[in-house]
């Protein structure tokens, strides 16, 4: 072997290894969690038994999202949860609209609670938002009706000016929501039926904003497996569009997000 090829092949061998040992950078999980009293990575709950034998109180569900990937200039977030009912109908329990049974024990605030620290606010506080519709088969604010009268439907959106808007990092669990539902008119005089009704509760997704919505993203797949829903009572074996099982409020492939905002119209 001559002395020039003699030093070349360890050469090669040795930038073969470096190939090796230098990781590639992975690709951050990109999804969606739902949880009760706290965000996924801080320990959430995924189901809430209540013993229905109060009117004082209440209970949050914490939505919270992550980006597979850096995402520059986020300005907002549109929010979309679908809940079903293990029964026939959506019980008065859970009817929130203008007009039934509790129509003021649903409210939806934006400010990440102590316990979540897990969790980072990606509006640091500054931003804000509601909930924009709660559709079911009698009130119809969404567009369209849902799959069944034992279905409906949230929409909601959330967000900062402008001149706050902040860049995303790839890999973390952002804060975005509690969706808070009051004990009000559980037992008692003038009580509304069906606290103890198990109920599948499913965060459908969450369409990220950036400003002038040009690279926005609709996060519609769990960050991991079954993190997307939590159940009330058990979460039952609720019946939407044949499909029975919680989570069926959900839909099982991933959609574009032109797909999917038809569903909402």
């Amino acid at each position: 072997m001559t002395p020039a090829l003699w030093i070349a092949r360890p050469t090669l061998v040795l930038a073969s290894l470096c190939l090796i040992l230098v990781p590639a950078r992975a690709r951050a999980v990109q999804g969606i969690n739902l949880r009760w009293t706290q965000c996924l990575g801080d320990g959430g709950d995924p189901n809430r038994a209540f013993a229905c034998n109060t009117n004082t109180g209440g209970w949050g569900m914490h939505g919270s999202f992550e980006l597979g990937s850096d995402m520059p200039q986020v300005i907002g977030t549109e929010i979309y949860m679908k809940l079903a009912a293990d029964g026939a109908s959506l019980p008065a329990w859970w009817q929130f609209a203008n007009g039934t049974c509790r129509q003021s024990a649903l409210s939806m605030v934006f400010l990440v609670p102590a316990s979540d620290v897990a969790c980072v606010d990606w509006a640091s506080g500054q931003s804000q938002g509601g909930i924009g519709a709660y559709c079911t088969v009698t009130s119809l604010s969404c567009g369209s009706p849902p799959a069944g009268a034992n279905v409906a439907f949230i929409k909601a959106v959330h967000a900062v000016r402008s001149e706050l808007a902040t860049d995303l990092t790839g890999g973390i669990e952002y804060y975005d929501f509690t969706l808070n539902i009051s004990n009000a008119k559980t037992v008692g005089a003038g009580s509304c039926a069906g606290c103890s009704t198990p109920v599948c509760i499913v965060l459908n997704g969450i369409r990220v904003v950036d400003s002038g919505d040009l690279h926005s993203r609709f996060l519609n797949t769990p960050a991991s497996p079954g993190s997307e829903y939590v159940t009330w009572q058990g979460g039952g074996s609720p019946e939407v569009g044949g499909v029975i099982g919680c989570p069926a409020a959900t839909p099982t492939r991933r959609s574009t997000w032109g797909a999917v905002k038809t569903l909402y119209r």
